[in-house]
């Protein structure tokens, strides 16, 4: 995919896929995930054949796992902006198989075992799945839906009066215990989201720019700290590129603070679009980001704010046009604070700005770099 924008300074759909902290990770989690089940569903059906134990609703949803899932995953290899459409469609499958599934079991299983197999121990999974995939109120509403439907199908498809008439009270136990656990888990998971939403907002308010939505400067000094720690053990080595967008007051002073405000945003995510995997990028104050860059030299680190430099340069703002960026990196030393760190990120920076702009400096002993 083109790095290039189209000049209509809107912020796009993939432009806020590619920048989203850990919306790779989760792809990629997704991607293993739908994998694996369609290799489960394979292997679930294959047993069954084998010792001759199938049943229609195993037959009807099995092959149709195994042939959708690894079906969906490449999509997502090619298409990650469909990661939440493809993530509630299998979501979606497994509702359908799972319900199928219980009104197989309270019409055939339970009259006949007296309480269900093994497979419906995983009927609670669906309460669960819809709290990692929506936020707590959208998620209840789903599992109150799902164990409501549950109770319907229950009720409407269970033989009572054959389990009556053979006095089955384990099997009228199994029925109580499936559906009182299962609101008990939803109620449970509500409860623990209420809190978890609530320690998240609170540290999200703390450690978070309102306005980019990137972390602030107090994030950034804790996890300078805690790369500080790192490297004097040995374990890793860091470098830091102090970025300033040239000519911003003019932005605001010609268009006023709401497109001033709109191009700051768009340029937070076009910075992170441009850094590799591991790296963070600090709304550090006014205009100033500061990058981190674990694992990177200053050769290293100087290639990342190049290319940071290039992309906001051939990515112009609707209204505005061109926003340029000077860059100053610094490697961190075992002599170093992060005093002296940012000092010299800051300095190199400075550098740049003195040189016109729409530049990268490093500043060391004896070592000036520029790339225009």
């Amino acid at each position: 995919m083109s790095r290039q924008t189209t000049g209509a300074g809107q912020i796009t759909l993939m432009e806020r896929v590619s920048a989203t902290p850990f919306a790779r990770v989760r792809r990629l989690l997704v991607i293993a995930v739908l994998v694996l089940g369609a290799l489960a569903a394979l292997a679930a059906l294959y047993l069954q054949v084998i010792i001759q134990a199938t049943n229609p609703v195993d037959v009807f949803f099995l092959p149709l796992m195994f042939t959708l899932f690894p079906t969906m995953g490449v999509a997502l290899v090619y298409r990650p902006d469909k990661l939440q459409l493809v993530e509630n469609a299998a979501y979606l499958m497994l509702v359908l198989y799972s319900l199928s599934m219980l009104v197989f079991q309270v019409r055939h299983t339970l009259p006949t075992l007296h309480t269900f197999s093994e497979t419906m121990f995983w009927f609670p999974m669906l309460y669960l799945v819809a709290y990692l995939l929506h936020r707590r109120a959208m998620a209840f509403r789903i599992a109150a839906t799902i164990w409501t439907a549950s109770l319907v199908l229950g009720l409407a498809f269970t033989p009572f009066a054959e389990l009556y008439r053979v006095r089955d009270a384990s099997a009228f136990n199994t029925l109580l215990q499936f559906y009182i656990s299962g609101a008990v888990y939803a109620l449970l998971l509500y409860a623990f989201s209420r809190i978890e939403e609530g320690y998240a907002e609170n540290r999200m308010l703390a450690y978070l720019d309102h306005l980019t939505q990137l972390p602030n400067r107090r994030y950034g000094e804790s996890l300078l700290v805690h790369l500080f720690r790192e490297m004097r053990e040995g374990r890793r080595r860091f470098s830091v590129v102090m970025l300033d967008l040239d000519g911003f007051k003019k932005v605001n002073d010609r268009h006023g603070h709401d497109v001033g405000d709109r191009v700051l945003k768009r340029c937070a995510l076009l910075i992170q679009r441009y850094l590799p995997r591991g790296a963070r990028v600090i709304r550090w104050g006014g205009e100033e980001f500061l990058i981190v860059l674990p694992d990177h030299d200053i050769q290293a680190a100087l290639s990342v704010a190049e290319e940071v430099r290039r992309g906001l340069e051939r990515s112009p703002h609707e209204g505005v046009g061109v926003v340029h960026a000077s860059l100053g990196v610094a490697s961190c030393r075992p002599e170093d604070t992060l005093e002296t760190l940012i000092q010299r990120a800051d300095q190199a920076m400075y550098l740049a700005k003195q040189a016109g702009g729409n530049s990268v400096r490093v500043f060391a002993p004896g070592l000036e770099v520029s790339q225009v």
